[in-house]
């Protein structure tokens, strides 16, 4: 069965969707198609130096582009991508978000479809699927809503098709789909058992070529639907995408710098609610007005944007150390290829890359990012005071009068660091309004509430299988991290209603 022919000279496709699901077994099967094969003839068309093998994380290493010539002379170029909901964590999810982005936009000016692969025959979404969703639609900009299709593998007829598609995000629920039950790979195992079972009975034989032979021709019909709906799309610029990323880019690095300022606010808070206590109790006045001026002039540290510059950064609690500033090696959000590739952290035999330690501050290099800011520490200055208070407390006759003031001094300082906080989190909310004008998604909150479930259950089958305390000491910082993130989401989304994690 020959596919049906189309109208553009070449189509720009992405295949995205979590591991395991037959992206790279797709590209397969489209190369052979497109290049006119019968089962018979099928070639291995795919890069194997760019698949992995089963290992728990995505098949597919990298990006990779595949550029295949039709027998119409058309040319079909397909980018296929690592699967999301890696096993290895979500950092390695993040890290291949960031390489899916810049491959689709230094590869395409524009694209005619984004192609969500998913398994057709589960009924249910599981946490790995409701999160790879939930990431995808936040990843892609509402340009390309229209542009946006589903393939659902591994389905042997209609009768098979389970998934639920009420259950993906809304913005999903009406992309076109289609079910396909690759018949290359059942042909690959066709060939292998004659192989290794020259003398199989003829009647098994041809049985097993004739179900290979079916699934080849319900592929192809389907494929030919799928490149009718490729030709009447309009094609997409892949700007956006970019853009996308940066503005999300751009608010983690504010969310960072947000949470670091609540924190240092809210143990300088609890500093000064002691010295109100000390105050009410009237005790050690001179004492406590001295104290009082050391903790307002207190050092604090933010983040600060270094342009194009990527740095080295620790995150451990406290630590704010910038430590490679100008990091030579490539931007990355993967804290392992960090460690191995740079020569702060002591490389230990026998010890795993994330437990490495750092040589500038100690800390493990799992604490460690590349950031496009560095720390920088800034003191709050005696100008802090409110110097018509500080005239009246030194022209003050009694020590209940020095009370009084210094208390008021105390209340202004606490209600600045109130303001601190909103002025912090004021950049948050402007970034997560534009993100989610642009973002197919239009809310960021559901990705996080389901990369928090996704995490917890990682973190109830390490603890089943025995992890050790560092492993399990490094996903319960994840996930306290994801739960400070989503409550200062909240707090910059507040009047919007967000829905739960299923």
């Amino acid at each position: 069965m020959i596919i049906e022919p189309w109208t553009k000279q070449q189509m720009n496709i992405v295949l995205l969707g979590e591991t395991g699901v037959g992206k790279t077994d797709l590209v397969n099967l489209i190369a052979n198609v497109c290049a006119g094969a019968t089962p018979e003839n099928f070639v291995e068309k795919i890069e194997h130096s760019n698949e992995a093998g089963h290992n728990g994380g995505s098949q597919t290493i990298q990006p990779h582009i595949y550029s295949i010539t039709c027998v119409n002379g058309h040319k079909v170029n397909i980018l296929d991508t690592p699967g999301l909901a890696d096993g290895r964590g979500i950092h390695k999810d993040t890290e291949h978000m960031a390489a899916i982005v810049h491959a689709i936009t230094e590869n395409f000016n524009a694209i005619d479809a984004i192609v969500i692969l998913a398994c057709g025959h589960v009924p249910r979404l599981g946490l790995s699927t409701h999160y790879t969703m939930n990431a995808l639609s936040n990843m892609l900009p509402k340009s390309l809503s229209e542009n946006v299709a589903f393939i659902f593998t591994m389905v042997s007829s209609p009768l098979m098709f389970s998934f639920d598609t009420n259950r993906l995000p809304q913005e999903l629920r009406t992309a076109h789909t289609w079910s396909i039950d690759n018949p290359s790979s059942l042909w690959f195992k066709y060939q292998k058992r004659l192989t290794e079972e020259p003398l199989l009975e003829e009647d098994l034989r041809e049985e097993m070529k004739e179900i290979s032979h079916r699934g080849f021709e319900r592929a192809t019909k389907t494929l030919s639907q799928f490149f009718q709906y490729l030709d009447k799309r309009k094609v997409q610029p892949t700007q956006p995408v970019l853009e996308l990323y940066n503005i999300s880019v751009d608010i983690e690095t504010r969310i960072s710098n947000s949470i670091t300022r609540i924190s240092q606010a809210e143990e300088k808070r609890m500093r000064l609610q002691k010295l109100q206590v000390e105050l009410e109790n009237q005790k050690r006045i001179k004492q406590t007005n001295q104290h009082y001026q050391r903790i307002i002039n207190r050092p604090y540290h933010e983040l600060e944007e270094t342009g194009s510059e990527h740095n080295v950064l620790c995150i451990a609690v406290n630590c704010f150390s910038n430590c490679v500033e100008r990091c030579a090696f490539p931007f990355t959000l993967d804290p392992e290829a960090l460690a191995k590739s740079s020569s702060s952290f002591e490389e230990t035999p026998g010890v795993p890359p994330l437990q490495w330690r750092c040589k500038v501050c100690g800390h493990p290099a799992g604490d460690h990012h590349h950031y496009r800011s560095k720390w920088v520490k800034k003191v709050a200055t005696e100008n802090m005071i409110d110097n018509e208070s500080k005239r009246r407390y030194e022209s003050a006759e009694t020590e209940s009068q020095r009370i009084d003031i210094i208390t008021e001094m105390i209340k202004k300082e606490m209600t600045q660091l109130e303001q601190e906080i909103t002025d912090s989190m004021s950049g948050v909310t402007d970034t997560c309004e534009k993100y989610n004008k642009h973002s197919l998604s239009g809310n960021c909150m559901p990705y996080v509430f389901s990369a928090i479930g996704l995490l917890k259950l990682h973190e109830q089958h390490e603890m089943n299988m025995g992890a050790g305390v560092e492993e399990m000491d490094k996903i319960s910082k994840g996930i306290d991290y994801l739960e400070k993130k989503r409550k200062l989401l909240e707090q910059a989304v507040k009047g919007v209603k967000i829905p739960p994690s299923t």
